[in-house]
């Protein structure tokens, strides 16, 4: 998912031939990042660029910086990355390098391989017990019961880091020791993990209270961990963003359908008849975006659910929208829902 930075930079007073060896190896993508004695980045190297250096008499010895392109496109602190994406996905650019404020190079990404690239630090529910999975889970916790041979939260944790999630929190209760050792600290799955650890159940989300002392990106991405779902995280966000809400709920379509004539009345009179409707309800399917500053208003002990979250954000008179799963949505707490999601899986486009 992250480029190797090793095989795909150099200082740029190195010579041409050493850029062409570097470009030879396997995996290269064939962009190099030039730097200079501080680490800065101060351009690109493309094996078109070298053979235009060629064209114009340049030898195998003449410097990298000689012959880079100082115009490059990054991700800076203030990036707008979400939305350039695309754009840069469409202009052919294959990797793009991420820069701290002072032109440093924190790592590459590979627009080939991600989703979208989310400023935000998710926390997936992981600590419940699993009863009505039962026996499966009398050894086993639920998050790790497998769908075609891989963990049920692995499959979401892999999904997280293809929209560029790298920070990632885990609330843990019920046999965490296996969680915690399969997926340590998150480097074998592209990410960083860290532990929420809870003594006692404590709802949907009063676990994230122990967020308040920790730095986490400015949004929070909140599910449990036994969801699963192919999600568009990309639009979820954009339209939280866009919103200007402090809460977007993921939400999936009910409907009802009524199989007689429901009469249109006011008072005693009948206004109306509509025959046979069918009503549609958006119902809460697990996923809350929300800014990371609003833990605060989480209670630091006790038991607390995302509904009850939400309903003060609404009674503070805060924007909360929905965002309707247009796609598969799957909540797996039952033997029947666990058997069909396995089947389901073969199927998907996670």
């Amino acid at each position: 998912m992250h480029p190797d930075k090793e095989l795909h930079t150099i200082v740029e007073t190195a010579p041409l031939s050493a850029a062409m060896e570097k470009m030879g190896r396997p995996g290269h993508l064939r962009t190099l990042f030039l730097l200079d004695e501080t680490g800065k980045v101060t351009g690109t190297l493309t094996d078109g660029d070298i053979r235009r250096a060629f064209l114009k008499g340049f030898g195998l010895e003449e410097p990298c910086g000689a012959c880079s392109f100082h115009s490059f496109r990054f991700i800076g602190p203030d990036s707008d990355v979400v939305s350039e994406l695309n754009t840069w996905k469409e202009l052919g650019i294959a990797v793009i390098p991420v820069l701290d404020e002072r032109g440093r190079l924190t790592r590459l990404l590979d627009l080939n391989k991600l989703k979208s690239f989310l400023p935000v630090t998710a926390v997936i529910m992981a600590g419940g017990f699993g009863q009505r999975l039962r026996p499966l889970t009398l050894q086993t916790p639920k998050p790790m019961l497998p769908l075609q041979g891989v963990p049920i939260l692995e499959i979401n944790i892999r999904r997280l880091v293809s929209y560029g999630v790298e920070e990632i929190y885990l609330a843990v209760n019920y046999l965490k020791e296996q969680i915690q050792a399969h997926f340590k600290d998150g480097s074998d799955f592209g990410c960083h993990i860290h532990y929420i650890e809870e003594d006692e159940p404590r709802g949907t989300i009063g676990a994230l209270s122990e967020l308040r002392a920790r730095h986490t990106n400015k949004d929070i991405l909140l599910f449990n961990a036994d969801l699963l779902s192919n999600i568009d995280l990309e639009e979820m966000y954009l339209t939280y963003r866009h919103s200007g809400a402090s809460l977007c709920m993921g939400t999936i379509p009910y409907r009802v359908n009524i199989p007689f004539a429901v009469l249109e009345l006011q008072d005693h009179r009948i206004t109306g008849i509509s025959e046979k409707p069918t009503y549609t309800y958006y119902s809460n399917a697990g996923f809350y975006l929300f800014g990371a500053h609003l833990i605060q208003q989480i209670p630091i002990t006790g038991f607390y659910n995302a509904t009850d979250f939400t309903d003060k954000l609404i009674s503070d008179n805060h924007i909360v929208v929905q965002f309707p799963i247009l796609g598969y949505w799957s909540d797996i707490g039952s033997l029947e829902e666990y058997n069909k999601a396995n089947e389901d899986i073969q199927y998907l486009d996670l």
